[in-house]
């Protein structure tokens, strides 16, 4: 059986929805952020892009190597950061990975988590565990040109406002053919 790969913005809630769903399956959840901090030797996102002059290319290199790795396995919930889709051009601008979601189509039924954006601006502002996005760009201004690529490169797109954990968990598993 196909993965189940959980895609969307951070801090939408693809952390809990995983868990759930693994609470509820018995399938082991992988989550991309915690392998690349362990890989870059417990240094965290910010560090590691700081450690970089702020250029995010290698660590959404370390991304797709990560992706590379877990393509060979089945049975998992992947819990992907929320860059998981993008890369860097040449000048530094954040463009669509097609090595990215290639890896993620071929080996995984591709669920985008989506909620209001003013709970996820609010949600990320003051937490200093996420990293941050740009010192140029909002995360607002981020957000409403990721969004459009959440959806365009899943299978199915489901909007967490005012719904349950549980009742979200059901929906993926009889959506995506795990129930």
């Amino acid at each position: 059986m196909k993965n189940i790969a959980l895609i969307g913005p951070r801090g939408v809630g693809k952390s809990k929805i995983s868990r759930k769903l693994s609470k509820l399956t018995g399938k082991p959840v992988i989550s991309t952020d915690m392998i690349a901090v362990y890989l870059t030797g417990g240094v965290s996102i910010p560090d590691f892009v700081k450690s970089h002059s702020g250029n995010w290319k290698p660590f959404r290199d370390l991304e797709f190597q990560i992706l590379k790795q877990v393509s060979s396995s089945q049975n998992l919930i992947l819990d992907c950061g929320g860059g998981i889709l993008f890369d860097q051009d040449e000048s530094g601008k954040e463009i669509v990975s097609e090595r990215k979601t290639n890896i993620l189509k071929e080996t995984a039924f591709v669920i985008s988590l989506s909620r209001k954006s003013e709970y996820l601006v609010e949600k990320i502002q003051n937490d200093p565990t996420r990293p941050p996005l740009s010192s140029v760009l909002s995360y607002k201004t981020i957000l409403e040109s990721r969004l459009p690529q959440y959806r365009a490169h899943s299978d199915i797109q489901i909007a967490l406002d005012d719904r349950s954990t549980e009742e979200v968990c059901e929906e993926i598993l009889r959506r995506s053919g795990w129930a």
